[in-house]
């Protein structure tokens, strides 16, 4: 299997940068390409994180980043340029990510627990809804759920219950429907429903991918556009790299994979076509390491890239606007 190490891409000057990086997406802003990504929160007890914005033809002067009101677990760019949605806690909001301005609230979850908020997501195709996930922030109990939101009625929908930390999505088109596959991070298993938008309901699951045997947990996903999907892995203990690595979806087969040289904590993959191949991006966090762990880690929360295989990528489809 090729592995490829992967270089750091972007580094931080202040810890609460490299926190909890997660959801890396393209948008266009102001003309210019940016990688825009969430920083869930700042430091262990925060209830705020950031959105920030890097423009690759530029030297990081004019990288920027954005309070929030509250703590982001994805965003998600609209077909109405410069802004997002973002879903925060309990709620789904809009920014305009070039001005730095927030709607009210659009929706908020059918969820009161004090100890789950929204988490990873994934656009439906065609763009007229979202899938997403809450989690249990202690990492412990299944009390999260898998959640629908449509565009053009403003409605959120249980899809599913009973997950702990719901992550990484991929949504294809499959006989007039969709399949969507799904992770649980603590089960470790990449698991396959079929989502029916009309009826706001999916299947049963069925296991795609069992990843037990591999170090960490399985976190953010990405669709690799040929029947593979690429998995980030967070490994809690301390390990000289982090991983993240593509799976052939029909067979299980892992067919390649990208180290994070002193970075264990990988949490979300983007592939991202550029002039010279389809690049890698991949976010990394410091979450909960022990000082000890830290100090060697030395690229733990830095923004990595990396060279693919690969000679074409999914088109990453903006939502359709909801209502501002």
């Amino acid at each position: 299997m090729r592995s490829t190490p992967a270089q750091v891409y972007i580094d931080f000057a202040n810890e609460s940068d490299r926190f909890l990086p997660e959801g890396p997406r393209w948008m266009i802003l102001d003309g210019r390409a940016a990688l825009v990504w969430v920083n869930i929160q700042l430091d262990p007890q925060a209830t705020e994180g950031e959105i920030h914005v890097h423009f690759p033809d530029s030297d990081g002067s004019d990288d920027f980043a954005i309070a929030c009101p509250g703590r982001p677990g994805f965003l998600i760019p609209t077909a109405t340029p410069h802004h997002a949605l973002v879903g925060m806690d309990k709620v789904l909001r809009l920014v305009d990510v070039w001005e730095g301005t927030w709607s009210d609230p659009l929706v908020a979850i059918p969820d009161d627990n004090p100890r789950t908020i929204i988490n990873d997501a994934a656009v439906v195709p065609g763009g007229t809804a979202v899938v997403f996930g809450t989690k249990d922030v202690a990492f412990r109990e299944p009390l999260g759920h898998l959640y629908l939101y449509t565009v053009e009625d403003n409605r959120v929908s249980i899809l599913a219950a009973d997950q702990t930390c719901s992550n990484g999505k991929v949504i294809q088109r499959h006989n007039g429907r969709f399949l969507l596959w799904d992770i649980d991070t603590p089960t470790r298993r990449v698991q396959r429903y079929h989502l029916d938008i009309a009826a706001r309901t999916v299947t049963p699951p069925a296991i795609s991918l069992d990843l037990a045997q591999e170090p960490g947990f399985p976190d953010g996903m990405c669709d690799a556009g040929d029947g593979s999907v690429i998995i980030a892995f967070y490994n809690p203990h301390f390990a000289a790299h982090g991983r993240a690595v593509r799976y052939d979806l029909a067979t299980g087969e892992a067919q390649e994979e990208w180290t994070t040289p002193g970075s264990p904590r990988v949490t979300c993959p983007l592939l991202v076509p550029r002039p010279d191949g389809v690049k890698l991006i991949l976010t990394t966090a410091v979450e909960g390491m022990p000082p000890t762990m830290r100090a060697q880690c030395p690229n733990a929360g830095c923004v990595f890239v990396a060279p693919t295989s690969l000679t074409s990528c999914p088109a990453m489809e903006p939502l359709r606007e909801p209502p501002w």
